[in-house]
Order: structure tokens, then sequence, then C-alpha cells
């Protein structure tokens, strides 16, 4: 599985990036996003993804796919 960021909600400031573990998350174009393929929602991780965790905008930005 992977996270998403939903656009709409996402202020682009970028937060999550830097605290991604496994480096899924990056900018483009101004928009942040997640490569679905290496992303695996902080499974090793006891506090949950780490992006989401991280994000001013929390659940209501990045949500599990």
């Amino acid at each position: 599985m992977s996270m998403k960021i939903l656009v709409a909600e996402c202020s682009s400031c970028g937060d999550c990036i830097p605290e991604c573990p496994t480096g899924s998350i990056f900018e483009k174009g101004g928009i942040v996003k997640i490569k679905a393929d290496s992303c695996n929602e902080c499974e090793d991780q006891d506090d949950g993804p780490k992006c989401q965790s991280t994000c001013p905008s929390g659940e209501n930005c990045i949500v599990y796919m």
C-alpha cells in the first residue's frame, strides 16, 4: 500500500519530504507527491506514517490509498 497526498488540501509546504524514511515524497512543479511503488506507509514505525504526523493538515491532506 501507500499514502496519497490530496492536492486540494496540500499547501505544498514540503515539511513531509525530509521526514519520509524511504525517500518516497518529492516535489514536482510546485506539487508534493508520493511515489506509490516505494512508500510502505512507515509500516516499520510504531507511530504511523511520518509524513502524516509532520503535515500541518495531517489526516486531511495525506491519506491511505
